[in-house]
């Protein structure tokens, strides 16, 4: 589906109606024009004369209603007596504006709208909201749009809206364009592209139609994580409380308790997602492959889960007063709903490869581990671990051959320094040998394999701790 986005304007359908019309189409010459309010209907129109699935969301900041003329041109008459009556108590309609706007008979061909907040004074009437909320309504429905696979590709029609909303529009498609690619790293192909439409200047224009251009946009995503070590290590996921609050009302004695416990017991769910994310990226990252394969990592579609609730979460917060915004931490937001995406693409990756448990007592071939990851960190681009890993797979397939056929489990600190016990596992030596530290690993051989293991002396809660500590 071609979702496309514009500000809607409510205009007196009198001088709205304006020509539109596409010359060029992603290169192609092309030959098509309509009348419409907006220029986005000329376009989804011609998106669908051309075969492809294609729906308008026109986005309307809940202050469009509080204009002076408006009440001039709407139809019927009760619904401008119901308007003159908003104007000199607008509370109910700020509770629940979708059902008015619902019945205003103006820009009708749009197929979906979405309401966000509104700043600033209108006829006497104070909004007061944040723009980083506004960024975070926009970006929510992109992202459950996609997510449901409702959104192929993006357009965002600049053409109509004050600079606030044009503001929002863009910046919510960068955190969601980052979102995408965070989610498709086995197929870059499969992140929506996205595009910039926006017709030609129309106020104080005699010109009799408007040329509708379209601008690809290109995003980078990196293999950097969200989330930062002082988050992780120190304040253990704090910035979570952000997201799901201990409530803040007036309930006393067992509703209370109630309420509380279900924000710990959200909050909980959610950290289980976020921490496991930040162990894979930095086990990958670091290039401790083995750790990877002892991981109970959720499904993809236990995240998707995740966070369509966070989301229904925030838009209920969002959702329960027009009059103003209840302020968000979007930084804590976008972080969480990145590493989520980010999660996927991970898990995406780790099944593509049967990265997943093992028989302990089997345990796996070290030949398979660097021939997988070899491949892992060529979709990361992660370069310098598969020479690390390679070297470090090589000098312990060498150190084997040397000694001959191993039957039995053996630490590798015996094969590499006999004379020597078993000692603490050093955590520097640790991430130096790409996992294979002496004091952790235990090998074998079987027929041609080198076949490996972590020893059941390992703590890897320890090993959680120096991950957490390397995030970058």
């Amino acid at each position: 589906m071609k979702v496309i986005y514009q500000v809607g304007r409510l205009d007196n359908p009198a001088q709205a109606t304006k020509e539109f019309y596409i010359k060029n189409f992603h290169g192609e010459k092309v030959d098509e024009s309509g009348k419409a309010e907006l220029s986005s209907i000329v376009l989804r129109d011609f998106l669908r004369k051309r075969n492809y699935e294609a729906k308008t969301v026109i986005i309307y900041p809940v202050s469009i209603v509080f204009n002076s003329k408006l009440p001039e041109y709407i139809q019927p008459e009760e619904l401008k007596n119901e308007l003159v009556d908003i104007f000199k108590d607008p509370s109910n309609y700020l509770k629940n504006p979708h059902e008015f706007i619902d019945r205003i008979e103006l820009e009708r061909n749009r197929d979906e709208k979405l309401i966000v907040h509104s700043l600033g004074e209108y006829l006497g009437i104070s909004l007061d909201a944040s723009y980083d909320d506004i960024v975070l309504e926009i970006l929510f429905d992109m992202i459950e749009r996609y997510l449901k696979g409702e959104l192929e590709e993006l357009y965002l029609d600049i053409s109509s809206g004050h600079n606030i909303y044009i503001s929002a529009i863009l910046e919510a498609a960068r955190h969601f364009a980052v979102f995408s690619h965070l989610v498709n790293w086995i197929d870059d192909t499969k992140s929506p592209k996205i595009y910039i439409t926006f017709s030609d200047p129309i106020i104080g224009s005699s010109a009799k139609s408007f040329e509708i251009h379209i601008q690809q946009q290109r995003f980078t995503a990196f293999f950097s994580s969200p989330i930062k070590s002082k988050e992780a290590a120190d304040y253990n996921f704090s910035f979570l409380r952000e997201i799901y609050p201990d409530p803040n009302n007036n309930s006393k004695g067992s509703e209370a308790v109630k309420l509380k416990q279900q924000a710990r017991e959200k909050r909980k769910k959610l950290k289980e997602k976020i921490e496991m994310f930040c162990l894979l990226f930095s086990a990958i990252k670091n290039n401790v492959p083995l750790y990877l394969y002892y991981q109970h990592y959720h499904s993809a579609d236990e995240i998707k889960e995740e966070t369509f609730k966070l989301i229904d979460h925030a838009k209920a917060r969002l959702c329960s007063d027009y009059q103003k915004s209840p302020n968000l931490n979007k930084r804590a937001y976008i972080d969480a709903v990145l590493s989520l995406g980010f999660y996927i693409g991970i898990v995406n990756v780790l099944e593509k490869y049967n990265v997943t448990m093992f028989c302990h007592d089997t345990g796996i071939d070290i030949e398979t581990v660097k021939n997988s990851f070899s491949e892992i960190y060529l979709i990361f681009r992660l370069h310098t671990n598969i020479v690390m890993l390679g070297n470090e797979v090589s000098n312990t397939q060498e150190k084997l051959k040397q000694i001959g056929d191993i039957s039995t489990w053996t630490g590798l600190y015996r094969i590499i320094d006999p004379d020597k016990s078993a000692g603490e596992i050093d955590p520097r030596n640790f991430f130096a040998h790409s996992g294979f530290e002496r004091n952790a690993t235990e090998v074998r051989t079987e027929d041609d394999r080198v076949l490996v293991r972590y020893s059941l002396n390992v703590n890897f809660n320890d090993i959680n701790c120096w991950l957490k500590r390397r995030l970058e």
